[in-house]
């Protein structure tokens, strides 16, 4: 049971950071939260594919792709124009 509660919370924090790697590369944001989420989850989930059980590949494959999706550039946007 221990181990599926693990994969499944360690699976939910890794498709938040790919939701926040999406947001920081879409939106205006800083990418240093980002990255330290994504880096946890590939952590979190080599150390319990390593240790624990196979369930470790899913939040290390979603932290990977956060981390893709989180160095990507982001998009250029025109300054916002101020009105008076």
């Amino acid at each position: 049971m221990m181990i599926n509660f693990g994969a499944l919370s360690f699976s939910s924090m890794a498709l938040g950071s790919v939701a926040l790697s999406i947001l920081t590369v879409v939106g205006r944001g800083n990418r240093t939260f980002a990255l330290i989420m994504a880096a946890v989850s590939i952590f979190m989930g080599v150390y319990m594919w390593s240790n624990l059980s196979d369930y470790g590949q899913i939040p290390a494959s979603l932290g990977m792709i956060a981390l893709v999706i989180a160095l990507l550039p982001s998009k250029k946007r025109p300054p916002a124009e101020e009105e008076d």
